[in-house]
Order: structure tokens, then C-alpha cells, then sequence
């Protein structure tokens, strides 16, 4: 029984850990592209910018919170498909590379003031989705190996099975509160961001 828990300890860490690797790896390959993308690129961006951010363009606050809340379901349901690695694996890579290309672009973008239009407008809500998105992606493979585990005794296997279940359904629970709160801190911020984007 310590054995088998070990185990299943060991595994959960590894898998954890080449997510994180993963979306590192996600991060920096967006930065990459986005210092690759040219002056045309960096002006199409800030103009881009200079649209969405302008006074009286603030997103609803519904809009935000489905704008995350849809790649953290696209997660939870690969957790229960036979092919959900793929599905979650490259969710979690996708938002791990746009985040990375769209930080390098508005610092490349704006130079100096681009560090602090990071800061701003991506760093406070990503502070709360990073760790919701990597948290999600382990739990939906370390769920998606577990469904398949067999026990001696066929009863106590499907009493187990609903005991994940149950589990892994609380935890997108857990997961949707945490994005509601990240959707209140990016709505909570933009109106200062636009407020004060005229001096950038």
C-alpha cells in the first residue's frame, strides 16, 4: 500500500514537472516568434493595441472570464478522452505560447514603457491563470492514466473510479472560481491601463 501511494506520488510530480517544463519551453518559443515578427509586425501589434485599449473598449466582465474559462474546460475534457493528452497537452502549450508572444511584442513594441504595459495588463491575471492552466493539465493526465487502473476487487474498483471523479470535478470547480477572480483583476485593471495608455 506505501508502495503504491509512493508511486502514484512520483508519478503525479513527474508529470507536473514536464508541464512546467512544457510551458516554459511554450513561453520562450512565443517571445521567439514574437522578436522574429519584424517592425511590420510590431506596428500591426501596436495598433492592435492602441484599438483594444483605448478609453470605452474595456471588455465585460463575462467576456473576460469565458475569454480563460474556455481553454481551462478544453483541459478538463481531455482528462476523459482516450486521446485527452493531445487535447490538454496542447491547450496548455497554445495559451503557454501566446502569453510569451504577446509579452515579447509589447515589450518590443514599446521598448522601456512596454515592461511596464506588461506589468499591467497581463502580469496581474496570469499570476492566478498560469497556475490554474498547468494545475489542470496535470490533474486531467493524472486522471486520465488513473481511470484505467484496476483493483482486486471489481466493486471497490468502481467505488475508487467514482471517488477520481468526484475529485476531478471539484477541482474544476476550484479551477472556475479561480478564473472568475482573474477575470475581476483584469477588468479591475484595464480601466487604469486605458487611463493612463495616452502617455505611453
Amino acid at each position: 500500500m506505501y508502495r503504491k501511494k509512493k508511486t502514484t506520488m512520483e508519478r503525479g510530480q513527474m508529470i507536473f514537472l514536464m508541464i512546467c517544463l512544457s510551458f516554459l519551453l511554450g513561453v520562450a518559443g512565443g517571445a521567439v516568434a514574437a522578436n522574429i515578427a519584424g517592425q511590420s509586425g510590431k506596428e500591426t501589434f501596436a495598433l492592435f493595441l492602441q484599438e483594444h485599449l483605448s478609453p470605452g473598449t474595456e471588455a465585460s466582465y463575462g467576456y473576460v472570464v469565458w475569454k480563460y474559462l474556455k481553454y481551462d474546460l478544453l483541459i478538463w475534457l481531455g482528462g476523459w478522452l482516450s486521446m485527452g493528452v493531445f487535447l490538454s497537452g496542447c491547450v496548455c502549450l497554445f495559451r503557454s505560447i501566446s502569453l510569451g508572444f504577446t509579452a515579447a511584442m509589447m515589450m518590443a513594441s514599446y521598448g522601456a514603457k512596454g515592461v511596464w504595459l506588461t506589468a499591467i495588463s497581463i502580469l496581474p491575471q496570469n499570476l492566478i491563470l498560469i497556475p490554474v492552466y498547468i494545475g489542470m493539465t496535470t490533474a486531467a493526465l493524472y486522471y486520465l492514466f488513473a481511470w484505467n487502473e484496476e483493483s482486486p476487487r471489481k466493486s471497490a474498483g468502481k467505488r475508487e473510479r467514482r471517488k477520481k471523479q468526484t475529485e476531478y470535478c471539484i477541482l474544476l470547480a476550484a479551477s472556475i472560481l479561480l478564473i472568475a477572480v482573474a477575470g475581476g483583476v483584469e477588468v479591475g485593471m484595464l480601466p487604469f491601463l486605458t487611463a493612463h495608455f495616452a502617455d505611453i
